[in-house]
């Protein structure tokens, strides 16, 4: 994982978090920006800089915002506590996040837990006031991530059983939307029967992802 520093020129001082328990995801409800815009805009609205502490392209590109120690500007009333990482993209209307980027999140979730492993993992919707990350954001996926497994942390890893099947287009497809996971060693083994509770979790996540 590379992170890509930054030189940002902050409109006063950023103070220091004394507990770090929750990483908060976002997105940035636009479907292309840059670090640089995000950093533009919230200067606009008066804040010292980029409020986030990560920002994640569509590309993977990783982009260093706030230093990670500081208290951020990205979730009222639970900044004292928290990691935001933002993600360019607007999962309000786009269906699908990028292999990439969800990879590069999913590694930067990984690292920080080397930290803080006892961080939890929420989404801004979660602590209120807000639909971000989006409906169509696979929150639930980073959420139920095994982050302590030990192989490659890679999108294509987690369904390592389809490789040349002539469905993978269509469950990769279902794993970017967040509906299919695998099972919790992350192997998926398509031509297996399915259970009564495998079709609960599936029917679950798409409600989900339906915003139901």
């Amino acid at each position: 994982m590379t992170i890509i520093e930054t030189n940002w020129k902050w409109n006063g001082t950023l103070g220091k978090r004394s507990s770090t328990t929750h990483i908060v995801l976002h997105h940035a409800a636009a479907k292309t920006c840059t670090a640089a815009d995000v950093d533009s805009w919230h200067k606009a609205n008066g804040w010292s800089g980029i409020g986030y502490h990560y920002f994640v392209c569509k590309n993977g590109e990783l982009y260093r915002g706030r230093p990670e120690n500081t208290v951020g500007a990205h979730v009222t009333g639970h900044n004292s506590y928290s990691i935001g990482i933002c993600a360019e993209g607007d999962y309000s209307t786009e269906p699908v996040m990028p292999e990439a980027q969800k990879t590069a999140i999913l590694e930067l979730i990984k690292d920080i837990k080397t930290r803080y492993p006892s961080i939890k993992i929420v989404g801004h919707k979660d602590l209120g006031g807000s639909a971000c990350p989006g409906t169509y954001y696979p929150l639930e996926f980073f959420k139920k991530y095994d982050y302590s497994r030990k192989e490659e942390t890679t999108v294509s890893k987690t369904l390592n059983d389809i490789s040349g099947h002539y469905a993978e287009k269509h469950i990769q497809k279902l794993l970017d939307c967040g509906i299919v996971n695998g099972d919790d060693n992350g192997n998926y083994r398509p031509n297996d029967p399915i259970t009564r509770a495998d079709a609960a979790i599936i029917a679950a996540n798409v409600l989900m992802y339906l915003g139901k």
